[in-house]
C-alpha cells in the first residue's frame, strides 16, 4: 500500500510516523523526502503466523497452465474454503469448500478460459486462520479452445466476492503536527492499494486565516503552538534613519525604505514600538487580538517541535548549502535581514531576527536568529531594542 502526505498547499510533508491499523495487526512505515509512504505485505498471511500444525504450502507449479496444487495440512480435521482473485479483487472461480481430516491434504484449482497474469488466492481454514497466496497463469488456457471468443460468462461476471482487507485506521504523528487520523479509507483488494495524497490541513483548527488592519495571514499549528505564517506587515512607514516613537500610530521599517519589502518580507519594528511601549512578556503589542509577541521560552518550544532545525522554519529557497531551508514546519520564515541601531538596513535574503518579548536588560531584549548557511537557532542572543527586527505573533 502506498500514498503521500501533503498539506493544503500540497506541500509534501516528509519524517512523519504512520502507523496503519489493520486488525489484528499494525504496521509502522515513515514518510519520505517527497511524502511518500509504502507498507508492505499489508495482506499476506505468512505460514509461520499460523498456529503450530498447521500449514499452507506455496502452490505447485507456479507459474502454472491450467492446473496447480496446494498441500494443507491441518492437525485435526476442519472445513477449508478456496476463493480465487484477480488484481482487481473479483472473485474467479466458484469457492471450492470441503471437509479435510486431520493431516496432510491436496486442493487442486484449475483456471480455464482466463487471461494470463497473476491472480491471488485466499485459503481459509474453519472461518479461523487465513492464508493469501499469488498465483501466475501462463497463456490461460485459452489455446486449448477451438475459436477466440469472450470470456466464459460465469467467469466474466462481475460480483460482490471481493478480495477485501479493511483498514481500521492510519494514524500521522509527528513534533510538528501532533497526531492525525484518516479512517473510512478504502479497502485493500489486491495487493497494491493507492492511497493517493493524503492532506493534513496544517492552519490553526478553527483559524486558517486572520485579517488584520487590512492584510490577510495564514496560520499554521506547530506542535501546541498556533502561529501566523507570514511576518506581520503592519503600520505607516517611516524611514530607517529615523526612531520610531510612542505617538499613538504604528511605525514600521520597509528594508531599504522600500514598501515592496514590506510586502514580501513583512515589516522592522524596533522592541518597544513591537511591544507598544510596555515591557510584560507576552503582550499584546502590535500583534492582531488574541494574540501576541512571543516569549523566548515560546520560541524554545518552537524550536524543540523542529528537533532544533533552524532548515525547517525556513521557506524552501531561503538559505544555502547547509542552511537551505526545507520548511517541514510550515513556519516559512524569509531571510529578511534587519535594521541596526545606527538606522542602516543589512542582511536582507542572508539573516532573520525576530523579536521576542523578553527582555534582557535595560536597552536590550532577546530574539531567535537563523542562519543563512547552517541549520541553527540562535536563541542566546540579545540586542539594541532600537535595532529593527521583523516581528511574528504567536496566538495566546
Amino acid at each position: 500500500m502506498i500514498g503521500k502526505l501533503v498539506d493544503e498547499n500540497e506541500v509534501e510533508l516528509s519524517s512523519i510516523q504512520l502507523q496503519l491499523y489493520v486488525t489484528p495487526n499494525v504496521y509502522n512505515a515513515t514518510s519520505g523526502i517527497d511524502g511518500s509512504f509504502t507498507f508492505n505485505n499489508v495482506t499476506a498471511v505468512e505460514d509461520e503466523l499460523m498456529p503450530v500444525g498447521y500449514s499452507v504450502s506455496n502452490n505447485y507449479p507456479n507459474p502454472f497452465n491450467p492446473t496447480t496444487r496446494f498441500v494443507i495440512t491441518i492437525p485435526v480435521g476442519g472445513i477449508v474454503k478456496v476463493e480465487v482473485f484477480n488484481l482487481l479483487g473479483q472473485s474467479v472461480t466458484d469457492i471450492i469448500e470441503k471437509a479435510f481430516n486431520a493431516g496432510t491434504n491436496y486442493i487442486d484449482i484449475e483456471l480455464n478460459s482466463l487471461p494470463d497474469g497473476f491472480y491471488i488466492s485466499r485459503i481459509t481454514i474453519d472461518d479461523k486462520y487465513t492464508v493469501v497466496k499469488k498465483m501466475m497463469l501462463i497463456y490461460g488456457s485459452q489455446h486449448l479452445t477451438t475459436s477466440i471468443g469472450p470470456i466464459n460468462t460465469r467467469l466474466n461476471k462481475f460480483n460482490n466476492t471481493c478480495l477485501e482487507t479493511n483498514i481500521d485506521s492510519l494514524v500521522a504523528t509527528s513534533s510538528i503536527i501532533g497526531r492525525k487520523t484518516f479512517t473510512n479509507l478504502p479497502s485493500i483488494i489486491s495487493d497494491t492499494l493507492n492511497l493517493g495524497n493524503l492532506t493534513i490541513e496544517r492552519f490553526c483548527t478553527g483559524c486558517p486565516t486572520v485579517l488584520y488592519e487590512g492584510k490577510s495571514y495564514h496560520t499554521v499549528q506547530i506542535g501546541n503552538q498556533c502561529w501566523l505564517k507570514e511576518n506581520l506587515d503592519v503600520g505607516s512607514m517611516v524611514s530607517g534613519g529615523q526612531n520610531q516613537t510612542d505617538n499613538g500610530v504604528i511605525e514600521k521599517y520597509c528594508y531599504n525604505n522600500d514598501p515592496n519589502n514590506c510586502y514580501t518580507y513583512g515589516g522592522l519594528y524596533q522592541w518597544n514600538e513591537a511591544m507598544q511601549y510596555v515591557t510584560t512578556q507576552g503582550t499584546q503589542g502590535i500583534c492582531p487580538p488574541c494574540w501576541h509577541i512571543p516569549t523566548l521560552i515560546e520560541f524554545q518550544t518552537l524550536s524543540m517541535s523542529v528537533a532544533g532545525d533552524g532548515n525547517g522554519l525556513k521557506t524552501v529557497g531561503q538559505g544555502t548549502g547547509g542552511g537551505a531551508g526545507t520548511n517541514t514546519s510550515g513556519f516559512s520564515a524569509l531571510m529578511e535581514g534587519s535594521r541596526n541601531y545606527n538606522g542602516y538596513f543589512n542582511s536582507l535574503d542572508y539573516d532573520a531576527y525576530f523579536w521576542s518579548s523578553t527582555i534582557y536588560n535595560v536597552n536590550y531584549a532577546k530574539y531567535l536568529y537563523l542562519y543563512n548557511n547552517n541549520g541553527n537557532i540562535g536563541l542566546e542572543f540579545w540586542y539594541y531594542d532600537e535595532g529593527g527586527f521583523c516581528v511574528r505573533c504567536v496566538k495566546d
